[in-house]
């Protein structure tokens, strides 16, 4: 599946817009475009799935970086469904 996936992507021809940023592809949303395809394989007219991948590109944002900081979560306690 991720292989034939990032085949199908590798040959999406991705023209960029006169903008601020550099397009790629959405990988998440193009996984489930493959996937939507091979379930309807024989059952429904083929789809395009170049144009359906091509709807959902994502710029590329350099210099974004967020610190997430993970905080310990004490365990809750259930003593009180003894009852």
């Amino acid at each position: 599946m991720y292989n034939f996936c990032e085949l199908i992507t590798a040959h999406v021809v991705i023209s960029q817009p006169g903008g601020k940023y550099v397009y790629r592809v959405n990988f998440t949303v193009a996984v489930h475009v493959c996937r939507r395809y091979l379930r309807s394989w024989g059952n429904a007219p083929p789809l395009d799935i170049e144009a359906l991948i091509i709807k959902n590109i994502t710029p590329i944002k350099p210099n974004r970086k967020f610190n997430r900081y993970s905080r310990v979560k004490s365990a809750t306690s259930f003593i009180y469904r003894i009852a």
